[in-house]
Parts: C-alpha cells; structure tokens; sequence
C-alpha cells in the first residue's frame, strides 16, 4: 500500500472511532421535558376538527379532518386538500366545528363554510356563533438545517381527538411551487401547526399522497402515528390567505393569463439559448383572446423575468413552470404584469405587459343535474372540457360528471367525461337545456331508449341507453 494513503486511512479511521466514542451535539433549540409539555398545553386549546357532509348523487359521505383556529372569533383554517377538486361546492353540506374535550364528549358547533383559497392551498371555516377562543398567529421565521421542530396534532375520532406532540430536526428545505421543510423524526397528522424551540408557529404540516387525510377513517386510524408526515409548508405560502380571507358567497377572484402550456428549460437548452445559470420558460401555446394573446406573448417565446426580477428557482426543471403559475395566482384579476422574454437566439429581452383577467369558471362550481332514473348526472361544461378536447371556447355541451354503479346508464356505455353534443338528435347547449329536454322525453316516452351523441377521446360515439323496464 502507497504510504501517503496508508496515513491516510489510519488518520480517517482514527477520526471514525473518536467520532464513535464522542456524542453529537445536541440539536439547536432542544426543548426540555417540561417545556415540551408546556407548549403541548398551550398549543392544545387551538386544534380542532372540522367536519362536513359531502351530498352526492351517489349518497352521503361524513368527511372529518384537522383544523387550527387562526381567529380567536372562531376562525378556522384547514388543508385545501379535506375539500377536494372533485366535490362541488353545492354538495358541500352540515359544516361543523368539533371542540375536544378532556373529560366530556366532544363539542359540536354549527360552523359556516368561509371558502377555499386556491393560491395557497387552505380553506377556511367558522362558527355561526362567535367564540372567545385562543387563536394560533403564525410568524415567518424560516428554521435551518439542524433545528428542533414540533408539531401538535389531533388523534382520530376513534380516539376522541385526542391531541399528542411529535417533533423532529430540520433536514433540509426543498424549493418547488410548494416550498417545504423535511423533518428528520415525524410531525402531527395532516393540517397541524409546527412549531419552533422558541414556541413560534412557523408552518402548517402539508398533505402529500399517501398519508392520512381523515380523522374519520377507521382503516387509516394509525397512519400518522405508524408512518407520520416528514414535511410541511412554512408561514410564508399561506400567510397571504391570512390577510385577504375568502367570505361566503364571495369567492376569490382569482388572475388568468391564458397560457396553459409551459415548460422549464433544462441546462443543456438554457445554453442554447445563451441563458445559462438562468431560469427561463418557454410557452408552448397561447389561449386566443386570452389576457397573454392580447397583449402579445406568443408561441415559442422563452420568458426569463417577471416584473424585473428573475424566474424563482427549483429543484428540477420541471418544477419552473408551477411556480411561475403561483406567483401568478397569488395576484388579483386587472393587475399588471411584465414579462421580460426571449424570441429569438441573440436579440434583447422583449418586455410584455399583460393585464390578468378573472379565471374562467371552474367544474366544481359548474351547474349540476342528475338524471335519476338512467343514473347519471351531467355538469355545465367550463374551459378546461373545451380546450382538453380542442373545441372552440363557445362549444356547446354538457360534461358527464358521475355515473351510477349497476344503472341503466353504465349498462349503455355512458362514461364518466363523456361530452354529451346531442340527445336523441337534439343539440345539447347547457345544463338547464338538457334538464329541461331530458324531463320532457322521459315524460313523453318513459319506455323508449335514450340516445347520446358524445364526444370521447376526439371521436364521436353514439351511447343508447335502455330505461328500467
């Protein structure tokens, strides 16, 4: 063995054992036993449940997560993820707010549905009646790698919501459109508050795919304490919401810019491109009439700032896109933006300023009617149904939004996102034309078929289906 290498590995193995015999340092901002249970104490008061009813046409679905009450009023805050894309803000029904309590039964308050907040994944409910209650204020304090964070979290119904105290150390922080702390160690459940050594609340614990969503799901009861989160999200992605709340009836505004094709370029076409150690973009397509077509910005072009200031970085590639979309949902429709942008090889920057427009409708707020006796149930079509199938903006149909198990429906062919163009030969405009075209041909012929002409995967199918005789 060469002698300078020989020294070498005797040096690092020296190094190994000393390392092994001598304790690591303590994590900074280590609690005390006692201070622990302290803040357990403090922190408990401002957890709760939140529960609601999800009426489908399909039935009823209890659906019972975490809450943190940011109003001492009776304010709530909950993870966005609880009210799901897929549920329609009119089947959202019974909201309640659930108190525990350590020596009686849980208590129950009639609560009222404030709205989602799309920019920043959360929603909000309260009581119908004012509370005095302790409210958790969230603070910006982003923590660095080494320190000791904690969580205090709600135990599922089976277990009477009783809260219980998880902590960890901060590995690292991830960027992304959702930056995010990983915790070496394991937080409360989904929809906690986490905390600092100093007792600041600093973050909210984030849903991810595969953890525990309810707190009324039997068959995942011990899903946060076998396998708890390793991430959350700091103040500073949700403490907008905070300052500009949604109020019922009113829900938020949110900016469109028209460009739903977007992709992050990757080292080697970043030096193309001349734009090296550069964040950029390019846009892939540009909606007609849309805010962004308007004011100019076109196929092809690569932005590289955003009113002045450099692209936000990521992880990956991948991850540009999304996060531009978030700076850009975090505005209000009719502000002004200013897109620095590439179009060719070699000239200047182009600057482009676009006023945001309100975003198109969205399904869960699209009208609904089911069809009760065919089991079936269509919804009004909104942009993302045009544009996915290439239609014109104005296309007129209706979108099937759910089918019935074992009905005469499923029994035809019907499928779910089916885009319904004509019924037994009719055109189909709207959801209240449909309603209306529907009732009257069962009324006149309740024993003859009822025929579909839809549009499923960029062709056209003919659907018969064949009523409960």
């Amino acid at each position: 063995m060469n002698r300078n290498l020989f020294c070498v590995c005797v040096t690092l193995f020296a190094w190994m054992a000393g390392c092994a015999h001598s304790p690591p340092p303590p994590p900074r901002g280590a609690l005390a036993p006692e201070a622990a249970r302290t803040q357990y104490e403090s922190i408990t008061p401002s957890l709760v449940a939140i529960e609601y009813v999800w009426e489908s046409e399909l039935g009823r679905h209890e659906i019972i997560g975490a809450g943190v009450v940011v109003g001492d009023d009776g304010l709530v805050m909950t993870p966005l993820a609880l009210l799901g894309d897929e549920i329609p803000d009119v089947q959202m029904k019974e909201f309640k707010i659930i108190v525990p309590r350590d020596n009686a039964d849980p208590l129950e308050l009639d609560a009222v549905f404030q709205g989602r907040d799309e920019r920043n994944e959360v929603a909000f409910l309260k009581t119908k009646e004012p509370q005095q209650w302790k409210s958790i204020q969230f603070v910006e304090d982003p923590p660095q790698v080494g320190d000791v964070v904690y969580s205090v979290g709600l135990l599922p119904k089976e277990a009477g919501y009783k809260s219980y105290f998880m902590g960890g150390i901060v590995a690292a922080s991830l960027r992304g459109e959702m930056p995010q702390v990983v915790v070496n160690g394991g937080l409360a459940a989904v929809g906690s508050p986490v905390f600092n050594a100093q007792g600041h609340a600093i973050g909210l614990v984030t849903y991810q795919p595969g953890q525990s969503l309810l707190l009324n799901n039997e068959a995942e009861a011990l899903n946060a304490i076998v396998s708890p989160p390793k991430l959350f999200v700091p103040t500073r992605f949700f403490d907008q919401s905070l300052g500009d709340l949604p109020t019922p009836g009113n829900p938020l505004k949110l900016p469109w810019i028209g460009v739903p094709q977007l992709t992050g370029l990757t080292k080697d076409v970043s030096e193309v491109f001349n734009l090296q150690d550069q964040p950029a973009i390019q846009v892939g397509d540009v909606i007609r009439d849309a805010p962004a077509d308007r004011a100019g910005l076109k196929q092809g072009d690569i932005i590289v700032k955003l009113n002045g200031q450099p692209l936000e970085r990521g992880d990956q590639p991948e991850e540009l896109p999304q996060i531009f979309r978030r700076k850009i949902l975090r505005m209000k429709p009719g502000e002004q933006v200013v897109l620095s942008v590439l179009r060719r090889r070699g000239q200047p920057l182009q600057d482009i300023t676009i006023t945001l427009s309100e975003q198109p409708p969205r399904a869960n707020t699209a009208k609904r009617y089911f069809a009760d006796d065919l089991g079936f149930g269509v919804r009004e079509s909104v942009f993302v149904d045009t544009y996915a199938r290439h239609l014109a903006a104005d296309a007129k149909g209706v979108v099937v939004a759910v089918i019935r198990p074992q009905s005469s429906a499923e029994s035809g062919g019907l499928q779910f996102n089916d885009f319904i163009q004509r019924l037994n030969g009719d055109p189909v405009t709207d959801v209240a034309g449909f309603q209306t075209a529907y009732e009257q041909l069962r009324k006149d012929k309740p024993k003859e078929s009822v025929v579909l002409v839809v549009l499923r995967e960029g062709r056209e199918d003919t659907i018969r289906i064949e009523p409960p005789q």
